[in-house]
């Protein structure tokens, strides 16, 4: 749940200059923070669901089509516009909610899976559910589904106290094969974006924020042979 509220302080942070146009103390910032959390909070339960469902489908890189019918149907529910094939991608897609003029806050995170990680759920030991088949063993089932929690949150406070701004989910499909985020900023698509706020869960589901280590790009073909792992973390 740290995630979340992480997430949602960082979006309210964003909306600074709405606040700012409405004469909004920091005081009642800080208070709208809290409630933002608070929501999150409540809505709990959601946020377990749609983490274990996309764990379920274990879908891997351009294959990610039941993970993305699932996540862009609940946010169409709550009112956000969505562009299938961003890039050309089929399984690629923005989600984006206004409320009439401010700043632009999106948040991304991968939901591809990885091959050979098939696992149960809540077990601490490798137990697959099926031998050799893919599973989400990098914790890129709870990504998008930590956004979802933290826009909605947002939009309920925004709408309520009618700030202004636009909040924008997004996907990084098949990050495991370095692809579409590449095709994102070729096709301009933050270009417009005020705020990109990107997030992966960590070992231990530990937090932190702020600017990331390892995010060069070079094009080198390793070949291992043995036990499958997370080659760019562990290898």
């Amino acid at each position: 749940m740290k995630q979340k509220t992480i997430l949602v302080v960082l979006a309210l942070c964003g909306m600074t200059s709405a606040f700012a146009q409405k004469k909004i103390s920091k005081k009642q910032i800080e208070k709208l923070k809290t409630e933002a959390a608070a929501i999150v909070e409540t809505n709990k339960k959601q946020s377990q669901v749609m983490v274990d469902k996309i764990f379920s489908f274990a879908e891997l890189g351009f294959q990610e089509v039941e993970s993305s019918k699932y996540l862009t149907g609940i946010l169409s529910d709550n009112g956000f516009e969505i562009e299938n094939s961003i890039s050309g991608i089929p399984t690629a897609w923005f989600a984006t909610w206004s409320n009439g003029k401010g700043p632009t806050i999106a948040l991304g995170s991968d939901v591809d899976c990885i091959p050979k990680a098939s696992q149960y759920p809540g077990v601490a030991y490798h137990k697959p559910i099926v031998a050799g088949a893919p599973g989400h063993g990098e914790g890129h089932n709870a990504g998008i589904p930590m956004n979802i929690s933290a826009a909605l949150a947002v939009k309920q406070i925004m709408e309520r106290e009618n700030i202004g701004g636009t909040l924008l989910v997004w996907p990084g499909i098949a990050e495991e094969l370095v692809a579409a985020k590449a095709w994102y900023v070729r096709d301009g698509l933050f270009d417009d974006i005020d705020m990109c706020i990107f997030t992966h869960v960590s070992s231990n589901l530990s937090v932190s924020y702020g600017p990331t280590r390892g995010t060069g790009l070079i094009s080198v073909e390793y070949a291992f042979e043995g036990e499958s792992a997370h080659s760019a973390g562990s290898p």
